[in-house]
C-alpha cells in the first residue's frame, strides 16, 4: 500500500489531511496518509508535539521518521506555515520575502529544507502564508460551520478581493489569514481544529488549488510521485 507521511503543525492540518488530502490522493483507498504533529522538543524522555518553535526538533523528527521507513512506496512531506517559522529555519537568513511576490521566497526556503533533510523521498512544502489561506478560496463555505455569519463572509471576500491572490494575504501578527478570520468571526478561534478542515472540505480541493497556485504546485508533485 502507498503511504504518505505529512508533518503538520497541529490538529487543523491533520484534519485537512484526513478529510481533504487523503480522499483526493487515494480515492480508491489504495494508499493512506499519516498526518503527524511535528515534534517541538523533548524533556525528561517525553517528546512534545505541535507547533514549531525551533528548527532542530523538526529536522530530527523528520529524519528519524525517514530512517524508520525505507520502503520505496513510502514518501514524506510537510504541511507547515510559512508564517512564524523560527529564524534558524533553512534559507531564512539568506533570503528576503517580497510582500508583492512571496513565491520566490517560499520556494527558496523549501529548497533549503529539502537539501538540509537530504532524502529524495521528502517533498518539502510551506503553506503561503498559513493554513487559513485556503479558506479564503470560497468564504461562502463558512456557512457550513457558522450560523449568521453573512457580515463576516462579506468582510473576508473584501480581504480576498484586495490582494493579487489569496496567497498574498501576509504574515503580520495582526494580518495573517487566521487573524483576519478571527477578527471578523471570533468563534473561529475556538473551533479552528474542527471548522478549518470542515470548511476546506466544503470548498473542495479543486477550488482551493485554483485559487492557491503554490498549493497547486505541491499537490501536483504529490500526484506525480512514483510510488
Amino acid at each position: 500500500m502507498r503511504e504518505l507521511y505529512v508533518f503538520c503543525e497541529g490538529p487543523t492540518e491533520q484534519g485537512f489531511c484526513a478529510q481533504v488530502l487523503a480522499p483526493h490522493l487515494f480515492p480508491q483507498c489504495e494508499g493512506c496518509i499519516h498526518p503527524i504533529k511535528v515534534a517541538n522538543g523533548k524533556r525528561h524522555g517525553i517528546v512534545y508535539r505541535g507547533g514549531i518553535f525551533k528548527y532542530a526538533p523538526l529536522k530530527r523528527d523528520i529524519q528519524n521518521t525517514l530512517k524508520s521507513r525505507g520502503e520505496a512506496n513510502v514518501f514524506f512531506t510537510t504541511l507547515i506555515d510559512l508564517y512564524g517559522l523560527p529564524s534558524e529555519f533553512p534559507g531564512k537568513a539568506e533570503n528576503h520575502r517580497d510582500p508583492g511576490n512571496p513565491t520566490p521566497y517560499v520556494l527558496a526556503l523549501e529548497a533549503a529544507l529539502g537539501i538540509d533533510v537530504g532524502d529524495r523521498r521528502f517533498v518539502p512544502y510551506l503553506q503561503l502564508h498559513e493554513y487559513e489561506t485556503m479558506l479564503f478560496s470560497d468564504p461562502d463555505a463558512f456557512e457550513f460551520s457558522f450560523e449568521n455569519c453573512a457580515p463576516a463572509i462579506t468582510a473576508l471576500k473584501a480581504v480576498a478581493a484586495a490582494v493579487p491572490s489569496i496567497e498574498h494575504i501576509n504574515d503580520g501578527p495582526l494580518t495573517a489569514p487566521s487573524k483576519r478570520i478571527i477578527d471578523v468571526l471570533p468563534a473561529y478561534g475556538g473551533r479552528k481544529s474542527s471548522a478549518g478542515p470542515d470548511i476546506a472540505e466544503c470548498i473542495g480541493i479543486a477550488a482551493i488549488r485554483a485559487k492557491c497556485p503554490h498549493f497547486d504546485q505541491w499537490l501536483t508533485k504529490l500526484e506525480g510521485l512514483r510510488w
